[in-house]
Formats: structure tokens, C-alpha cells, sequence
């Protein structure tokens, strides 16, 4: 496993200030060394659930060698259509692979969650993710463009343009 690097924690201001604004159980789409760890330690002192969903076995297999948690659940997902995603969430971190299949998950979720934080939403990489093809669902959008990557928030629920 490579090292990691920045731009791989770019989203952390935006999806730590989101999950301060929610409840309920997480849902993680794509683990991370930095998101992971995070959503993690924040449910662990929240109480919350966190639900981590993984398509990569190696990033897989590295998460279930850890100390098995009540409040983390890890699933491996080798077909993401068939991931039993569509309840309710309070927060959803989109950070998964393969790259194009984000925007269909999103689109999925888009009325099962009260925030939606995702990964990696500056315009030139749209040709990657067609991101432009789910933000319309949404009635609220803040983007935190500090850092590049850039990471998004939508929901239909709370007006995620005033927390920033």
C-alpha cells in the first residue's frame, strides 16, 4: 500500500464541520487512511454508527485486521448496485472507486440522507465522476474550494450553504 498523501485529506475540514451538523448513523463509501480513522474516532465519542463500504481487498483486509468495533461495521462491496444502501443516513461520505459509478451511488442517496459529503468535486474532473449530472437533485450545495481536491456537500434536508 502506497503511502498517503495531502490531497488525499482535503475533504476532512468540510466532512469533520458535516458530521458536527448531523445524527444518526454514517455511511462511508470508499475507506480511507484519513477519512476512516476520523469517522471512526467520531462515532466512537458520538455514539454514532459508522458503516464503511470497500471494493478493494487490499484496503479491505487491511481495515479487518483492527480490533473489531460495535460501532464500525466494514462491509466488503464487490458490486456496488447490490449494496444495501438506500436507508436513512445522517451523513454519507462519497470517496469511492471505480470513478464513474459515484454519481449513480450519489443519485441513490440523494433522498436517504441528510448530508452528502463528496470527494474530489473541482469542474475539470467531471469528465471522471459526472458529478454535474447529480448536483441538480439536490436543493442545497456548499463546495470547499480551499484545497484541491476539492469536496462538496448537497442534501435536501439542511441548508448545508450556511454552514460553511
Amino acid at each position: 500500500m502506497s503511502k498517503p498523501v495531502i490531497e488525499w485529506a482535503t475533504h476532512l475540514p468540510l466532512l469533520v464541520r458535516m458530521f458536527d451538523k448531523t445524527e444518526g448513523d454514517v455511511l462511508e463509501l470508499g475507506m480511507g487512511y484519513f477519512s476512516t480513522m476520523i469517522l471512526k474516532w467520531l462515532c466512537e465519542m458520538s455514539g454514532r454508527t459508522l458503516y464503511s463500504y470497500e471494493s478493494n481487498k487490499e484496503w479491505y483486509g487491511q481495515v479487518v485486521k483492527e480490533d473489531p468495533k460495535p460501532f464500525h461495521k466494514i462491509i466488503f462491496c464487490s458490486d456496488w448496485a447490490s449494496a444495501d444502501i438506500e436507508r436513512h443516513w445522517g451523513l454519507v461520505f462519497i470517496d469511492h472507486s471505480p470513478l464513474r459509478k459515484r454519481h449513480i451511488d450519489i443519485k441513490r442517496l440523494a433522498n436517504h440522507a441528510d448530508v452528502i459529503v463528496i470527494h474530489d468535486t473541482q469542474p475539470e474532473s467531471d469528465k471522471y465522476y459526472n458529478y454535474s449530472k447529480i448536483f441538480p437533485l439536490f436543493k442545497y450545495r456548499l463546495d470547499f474550494t480551499k484545497f484541491k481536491p476539492w469536496t462538496s456537500a448537497v442534501s435536501n434536508f439542511i441548508d448545508v450553504s450556511k454552514l460553511g
